[in-house]
Protein backbone atom coordinates (compact mmCIF):
# COMPACT_ATOMS: atom_id res chain seq x y z
CA UNK A 1 0.00 0.00 0.00
CA UNK A 2 1.39 3.41 -0.96
CA UNK A 3 2.26 5.91 1.75
CA UNK A 4 0.51 9.27 1.53
CA UNK A 5 1.66 12.42 3.31
CA UNK A 6 0.25 15.93 2.88
CA UNK A 7 1.91 19.23 3.82
CA UNK A 8 0.84 22.84 3.50
CA UNK A 9 3.07 25.03 1.34
CA UNK A 10 3.96 27.24 4.32
CA UNK A 11 5.42 24.19 6.08
CA UNK A 12 7.84 23.30 3.31
CA UNK A 13 10.57 25.50 4.78
CA UNK A 14 12.62 28.28 3.20
CA UNK A 15 14.03 26.05 0.45
CA UNK A 16 10.53 25.01 -0.73
CA UNK A 17 11.77 21.52 -1.57
CA UNK A 18 9.06 19.73 -3.52
CA UNK A 19 10.74 16.32 -3.73
CA UNK A 20 8.18 13.83 -2.34
CA UNK A 21 10.86 11.78 -0.57
CA UNK A 22 11.60 14.79 1.66
CA UNK A 23 8.24 14.26 3.36
CA UNK A 24 8.25 10.49 3.62
CA UNK A 25 6.82 9.71 7.10
CA UNK A 26 9.32 6.86 7.48
CA UNK A 27 12.11 9.45 7.79
CA UNK A 28 11.18 10.33 11.35
CA UNK A 29 11.85 8.26 14.44
CA UNK A 30 9.58 8.55 17.43
CA UNK A 31 11.57 9.82 20.39
CA UNK A 32 11.14 8.20 23.77
CA UNK A 33 11.59 9.68 27.22
CA UNK A 34 15.27 10.14 28.04
CA UNK A 35 16.46 9.70 24.47
CA UNK A 36 19.26 11.94 23.20
CA UNK A 37 19.86 13.05 19.63
CA UNK A 38 22.95 11.62 17.96
CA UNK A 39 24.23 15.15 17.33
CA UNK A 40 24.50 15.69 21.08
CA UNK A 41 26.85 12.71 21.46
CA UNK A 42 29.07 13.13 18.39
CA UNK A 43 30.30 15.80 16.05
CA UNK A 44 30.96 15.31 12.35
CA UNK A 45 34.65 15.61 11.47
CA UNK A 46 34.79 17.62 8.26
CA UNK A 47 38.50 18.34 7.73
CA UNK A 48 39.66 17.27 4.30
CA UNK A 49 43.05 16.37 2.87
CA UNK A 50 43.83 17.45 -0.70
CA UNK A 51 46.14 15.68 -3.16
CA UNK A 52 49.72 16.91 -2.99
CA UNK A 53 53.17 16.06 -4.31
CA UNK A 54 54.91 15.83 -0.93
CA UNK A 55 55.09 11.98 -1.04
CA UNK A 56 53.27 11.70 2.29
CA UNK A 57 51.93 8.25 3.19
CA UNK A 58 48.16 7.81 3.32
CA UNK A 59 45.97 4.89 4.29
CA UNK A 60 42.79 5.38 2.27
CA UNK A 61 39.42 3.89 3.24
CA UNK A 62 36.90 3.65 0.42
CA UNK A 63 33.21 2.94 0.96
CA UNK A 64 33.74 -0.70 0.00
CA UNK A 65 36.21 -1.05 2.90
CA UNK A 66 33.53 -0.64 5.58
CA UNK A 67 30.88 -3.27 6.15
CA UNK A 68 28.75 -4.52 9.02
CA UNK A 69 30.67 -2.63 11.69
CA UNK A 70 34.30 -3.26 10.73
CA UNK A 71 36.91 -2.03 8.27
CA UNK A 72 37.54 -5.07 6.10
CA UNK A 73 40.70 -6.03 4.24
CA UNK A 74 44.31 -5.11 4.88
CA UNK A 75 45.07 -1.86 3.11
CA UNK A 76 48.55 -0.69 2.24
CA UNK A 77 49.69 2.94 2.46
CA UNK A 78 49.99 4.98 -0.70
CA UNK A 79 51.54 8.31 -1.64
CA UNK A 80 48.78 9.13 -4.11
CA UNK A 81 45.22 9.94 -3.09
CA UNK A 82 43.99 11.32 -6.41
CA UNK A 83 41.17 13.42 -4.95
CA UNK A 84 40.19 15.16 -1.72
CA UNK A 85 39.59 12.84 1.24
CA UNK A 86 38.21 13.26 4.73
CA UNK A 87 40.55 12.98 7.68
CA UNK A 88 39.80 10.11 10.07
CA UNK A 89 41.37 8.65 13.19
CA UNK A 90 41.06 5.61 15.45
CA UNK A 91 38.03 5.93 17.68
CA UNK A 92 35.84 7.39 14.94
CA UNK A 93 32.78 5.67 13.51
CA UNK A 94 32.27 6.03 9.76
CA UNK A 95 29.06 5.57 7.81
CA UNK A 96 28.56 5.98 4.08
CA UNK A 97 25.84 8.45 3.07
CA UNK A 98 25.51 6.64 -0.28
CA UNK A 99 23.45 3.44 -0.68
CA UNK A 100 22.77 2.78 3.03
CA UNK A 101 21.37 -0.67 2.18
CA UNK A 102 25.00 -1.80 1.78
CA UNK A 103 25.42 -1.24 5.55
CA UNK A 104 28.79 0.48 5.14
CA UNK A 105 29.29 1.31 8.79
CA UNK A 106 32.54 0.70 10.70
CA UNK A 107 34.33 1.42 13.95
CA UNK A 108 37.79 2.76 13.12
CA UNK A 109 40.26 0.78 15.24
CA UNK A 110 44.01 1.14 15.73
CA UNK A 111 44.55 -2.24 14.09
CA UNK A 112 43.89 -1.01 10.57
CA UNK A 113 47.04 1.11 10.66
CA UNK A 114 49.09 -2.06 11.36
CA UNK A 115 51.94 -0.08 12.99
CA UNK A 116 52.03 2.20 9.97
CA UNK A 117 52.69 5.91 10.44
CA UNK A 118 50.51 6.75 7.45
CA UNK A 119 47.82 9.42 7.72
CA UNK A 120 44.36 7.87 7.83
CA UNK A 121 41.88 9.32 5.33
CA UNK A 122 38.59 8.16 3.86
CA UNK A 123 36.19 8.80 1.01
CA UNK A 124 34.16 12.01 1.18
CA UNK A 125 31.08 9.79 0.87
CA UNK A 126 31.62 8.89 4.53
CA UNK A 127 30.27 10.83 7.45
CA UNK A 128 33.01 10.70 10.09
CA UNK A 129 31.50 10.55 13.58
CA UNK A 130 33.78 11.68 16.38
CA UNK A 131 33.01 11.62 20.12
CA UNK A 132 32.39 14.96 21.83
CA UNK A 133 34.25 13.74 24.93
CA UNK A 134 36.78 11.06 25.85
CA UNK A 135 34.24 8.21 25.93
CA UNK A 136 34.11 5.60 23.18
CA UNK A 137 31.34 5.77 20.58
CA UNK A 138 31.77 2.17 19.43
CA UNK A 139 28.31 1.49 20.90
CA UNK A 140 26.85 3.45 17.97
CA UNK A 141 27.79 0.74 15.46
CA UNK A 142 24.93 -1.68 16.28
CA UNK A 143 22.60 1.31 16.67
CA UNK A 144 23.37 2.55 13.15
CA UNK A 145 22.99 -0.98 11.77
CA UNK A 146 19.65 -1.57 13.52
CA UNK A 147 16.55 -2.15 11.38
CA UNK A 148 14.83 1.02 12.60
CA UNK A 149 17.74 3.32 11.79
CA UNK A 150 18.42 1.60 8.47
CA UNK A 151 14.79 2.14 7.46
CA UNK A 152 15.06 5.85 8.28
CA UNK A 153 18.29 6.23 6.29
CA UNK A 154 16.82 4.37 3.31
CA UNK A 155 13.71 6.57 3.31
CA UNK A 156 15.84 9.72 3.66
CA UNK A 157 17.82 9.30 0.44
CA UNK A 158 17.48 12.20 -1.98
CA UNK A 159 18.91 12.82 -5.41
CA UNK A 160 18.67 11.34 -8.86
CA UNK A 161 21.69 9.40 -10.04
CA UNK A 162 23.30 8.66 -6.65
CA UNK A 163 20.79 9.31 -3.84
CA UNK A 164 22.23 10.10 -0.43
CA UNK A 165 20.91 10.92 3.03
CA UNK A 166 21.79 14.23 4.66
CA UNK A 167 23.82 14.98 7.77
CA UNK A 168 20.72 16.53 9.37
CA UNK A 169 18.97 13.16 9.11
CA UNK A 170 21.93 11.45 10.75
CA UNK A 171 22.40 13.99 13.55
CA UNK A 172 18.67 13.97 14.30
CA UNK A 173 18.52 10.24 15.09
CA UNK A 174 17.34 9.72 18.69
CA UNK A 175 19.47 7.34 20.75
CA UNK A 176 17.30 5.39 23.23
CA UNK A 177 17.99 5.95 26.93
CA UNK A 178 18.48 2.21 27.45
CA UNK A 179 21.37 2.21 24.98
CA UNK A 180 22.90 5.34 26.50
CA UNK A 181 22.75 3.81 29.98
CA UNK A 182 24.60 0.76 28.60
CA UNK A 183 27.10 2.84 26.63
CA UNK A 184 30.38 1.75 28.26
CA UNK A 185 29.87 -2.04 28.27
CA UNK A 186 28.33 -1.91 24.79
CA UNK A 187 31.32 0.03 23.45
CA UNK A 188 33.74 -2.36 25.12
CA UNK A 189 31.97 -5.34 23.54
CA UNK A 190 32.16 -3.82 20.06
CA UNK A 191 35.84 -2.91 20.49
CA UNK A 192 36.59 -6.48 21.60
CA UNK A 193 34.71 -7.90 18.63
CA UNK A 194 36.66 -5.68 16.21
CA UNK A 195 39.94 -6.70 17.85
CA UNK A 196 38.99 -10.38 17.42
CA UNK A 197 38.22 -9.74 13.76
CA UNK A 198 41.62 -8.10 13.30
CA UNK A 199 43.35 -11.07 15.01
CA UNK A 200 41.55 -13.53 12.71
CA UNK A 201 42.55 -11.41 9.73
CA UNK A 202 46.21 -11.54 10.81
CA UNK A 203 46.10 -15.31 11.39
CA UNK A 204 44.70 -15.97 7.92
CA UNK A 205 47.22 -13.58 6.38
CA UNK A 206 50.00 -15.43 8.20
CA UNK A 207 48.93 -18.77 6.74
CA UNK A 208 48.70 -17.29 3.26
CA UNK A 209 52.22 -15.89 3.60
CA UNK A 210 53.57 -19.27 4.72
CA UNK A 211 51.81 -21.28 2.03
CA UNK A 212 54.20 -23.11 -0.35
CA UNK A 213 54.47 -21.90 -3.91
CA UNK A 214 52.71 -23.97 -6.52
CA UNK A 215 55.07 -25.84 -8.85
CA UNK A 216 54.10 -25.65 -12.49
Amino acid sequence: MALVSTHKANLLGPSLVLAPERYDPRRSVETSEGSVLLGEVISLARRTVSPSSDLAQYLVLDTSDAREGVVIGRKLPTTSIGSAKKSAQPGDVIISRLRPYLRQVAYVDNGILNLSEATLVCSTEFYVLRPRDERSIAFLVPFLLSDQVQEVLAASQEGGHHPRFSDSTLLGLPIPKKLLDNREPASAAIETAVTCYRECEAMIDGHVTCSPRLVR
